[in-house]
């Protein structure tokens, strides 16, 4: 009888978790216990940040695999010469991309509490990557036209300060993703770009229509990962 396995990515604002072919579940990183997840007999965890969340959930089961990055992992070489410096989130969303795309250069988008943009070639060679900040670092980054508002609106002309800034942080967002994705396709004509991460629903309109959009790439990476270990 085969084990249950339970996938968890804690990210920098959000938790999410799914068994093998369920439903995800997401919550706050502020709301989340470990109460909340179902029982399994063995778990395995990516973290970009919240080491307490990982103690917590290592108290409740037995156990508990901890992701890291590994220099040569299946068709995937990393460009950074030492792994552990690479996020495990954006190792991840390389792997979830290579199964759907094996053999084919990638540009893999992470748009979430920071933008992440990962190259990697036919040969499964990463070419290296950038970050940018997320909307949320974009709208705090001016004090006094701070907002909680985090939502994403049309890049269009306001008539007042807040909302003209709340505009020009969308219009500066998309505009440098779109950016990437025509640098990635001059460079690879035959490439696929995918994207995944919280803020994408909102802006995938303003994207080519060739790009691959999948609502937990990180999610699918880690259960690969984990079904290549046994």
């Amino acid at each position: 009888m085969s084990q249950s396995r339970l996938f968890i990515d804690i990210g920098n604002s959000a938790v999410k978790w799914r068994s093998h072919d369920s439903e995800v579940f997401t919550e706050k990183i502020d709301q989340f216990s470990s109460k909340l997840l179902p029982k399994a007999d063995s778990v395995w965890l990516s973290a970009v940040a919240h080491l307490n969340i990982v103690e917590e959930i290592k108290v409740e089961f037995t156990s508990v695999n901890l992701v890291k990055p590994s220099k040569l992992y299946g068709k995937l070489t990393l460009s950074y010469d030492d792994p552990s410096k690479f996020g495990i989130d954006r190792f991840l969303a390389m792997l979830g991309a290579l199964e759907r795309f094996p053999e084919m250069p990638l540009l893999v988008i992470d748009a979430g509490s920071a933008v992440t943009f990962d190259v990697i070639d036919n040969q499964g060679m990463h070419q290296g990557g950038l970050i940018m900040p997320g909307i949320k670092a974009l709208r705090e980054s001016f004090i006094k036209f701070s907002t909680n508002n985090l939502s994403l609106k049309t890049s269009e002309l306001k008539n007042s300060t807040k909302e003209a800034w709340q505009s020009g942080t969308h219009a500066m967002l998309v505009s440098a993703i779109n950016s990437q994705i025509q640098n990635f396709e001059l460079q690879y004509p035959d490439g696929v770009v995918t994207i995944c991460g919280g803020i994408v629903k909102e802006i995938l309109i303003e994207l080519p229509l060739s790009v691959k959009f999948f609502d937990n790439l990180v999610l699918d990476g880690l259960e690969g990962y984990s079904q290549s270990m046994g």
